[in-house]
């Protein structure tokens, strides 16, 4: 008896170990597929690679490297792109960085949608999404903030549904330095986990969380005597009202002609917030850099109207825990700030991915799906 147990033990683990072979092959086949798919969007495609914001953020790098501090963006991305010029030429090295944090973007998808739910399939399904959805690697040859902004907001999920709430804020004050309207994420988080008593771990996210951009700002102070992540919210506020900008401008001045643009004119204000909205989540966005002028590609990346309705219902579907709540704040945050402000396509990216995890994990509550079925067989088979 003790023999056939034994006996059984072992196959039993055989079979676990065959499985997680297995499992960790098809992920690895998924990831060269990422690989290729983005070094053919950042090489082939004849796409450009520079807007005004990229020379923007490299004239910021070259001030940086000669010692300089520029306050016009905040410079996180700035910072990267002196890191890499060190070693690499900028464009090359920009492009080769992109695929690389996109690639690995997937992997954390993989890996969050593993640990959160448990279930391979919905795991797999994730990443395969995030791997060949236009929107996730168009903007691999872009030299903007989209690609590493996402990688860093993937990293900062992944650390914190493994409950390493220290290196998740930090990941997170990364995030932040390079894409600040993402802000509302790790506010939002904070206040949640002291509401339900997590003050211990709330306190870690926080005080790591700060850590960053604490420090770049410091150094930007002994720079320039200006204590800020950076000016360009003034300049986006007057975008937004449609006025001519000046950089003696503050944020007080913006904030009066943000509120006299509401009542002289609420029509138009309230038309401009629609229209935002509809740039960041239509199904056929107004302007779709990279594919701009494209009706069929600017279709496909108004599947985002598919990928937030999902995600909604995913997080409606789900236990509301913490780990399901930091699925949704990217959104959430992205959504709000540029609402109120103005909108662009490219700023839903680093939102996508987990919006992805939670409207698969959503769908697969949808028994009679013939995909999520074969998936269901497969797990049960084994």
């Amino acid at each position: 008896m003790l023999q056939e147990k034994k006996e059984e033990i072992v196959i039993f683990l055989n079979m676990n170990l065959s499985l997680k072979v297995k499992r960790n092959i098809i992920l690895l086949l998924l990831l060269v597929a990422a690989y290729y798919i983005r070094i053919i969007a950042a090489t082939y495609t004849g796409m450009v690679h520079y807007t005004i914001d990229s020379d923007n953020y490299i004239m910021q790098a070259n001030v940086l490297k000669n010692g300089g501090y520029m306050v016009y963006f905040p410079n996180g991305y700035p910072l990267v792109i002196l890191l890499v010029s060190i070693f690499f030429p900028i464009e090359w090295g920009i492009l080769l960085l992109n695929i690389i944090l996109s690639v690995f973007t997937v992997l954390l998808v993989y890996l969050i949608a593993e640990k959160i739910t448990g279930k391979f399939s919905i795991a797999f399904i994730s990443a395969l999404i995030v791997t060949i959805y236009p929107n996730q690697f168009n903007y691999v040859h872009f030299i903007l903030t989209e690609v590493p902004t996402t990688f860093f907001t993937a990293l900062s999920v992944y650390m914190f549904v493994k409950n390493k709430m220290g290196y998740s804020g930090l990941a997170m004050g990364f995030a932040v330095i390079m894409r600040p309207t993402i802000i509302l994420a790790p506010v939002i988080l904070i206040t949640v986990m002291f509401l339900r008593e997590q003050k211990k771990e709330g306190i870690i996210y926080l005080l790591l969380f700060l850590t960053v951009p604490v420090l770049l700002m410091f150094y930007g102070y002994f720079r320039t005597g200006i204590f800020t992540l950076g000016q360009n919210f003034t300049h986006n506020i007057f975008i937004t009202v449609k006025q001519p900008y000046s950089e003696s401008y503050n944020k007080v001045q913006g904030f009066r002609a943000y509120l006299n643009y509401i009542v002289s004119t609420p029509g138009e204000f309230l038309s401009g917030r629609f229209e935002s909205l509809w740039n960041l989540w239509g199904f056929n966005p107004s302007d779709s850099p990279g594919f701009k002028g494209y009706q069929l590609f600017r279709i496909i990346l108004g599947l985002r109207f598919v990928i937030i309705l999902a995600g909604i219902y995913g997080f409606l579907k789900s236990d509301k825990s913490n780990n399901y709540i930091y699925l949704l704040l990217p959104a959430v945050s992205i959504t709000i700030i540029h609402t109120i402000f103005f909108s662009n396509p490219r700023f839903t990216v680093p939102a996508e991915p987990f919006l992805i995890i939670l409207g698969v994990a959503g769908a697969w509550r949808f028994p009679f799906f013939p995909i999520f079925l074969y998936f269901k067989r497969i797990i049960k088979k084994h």
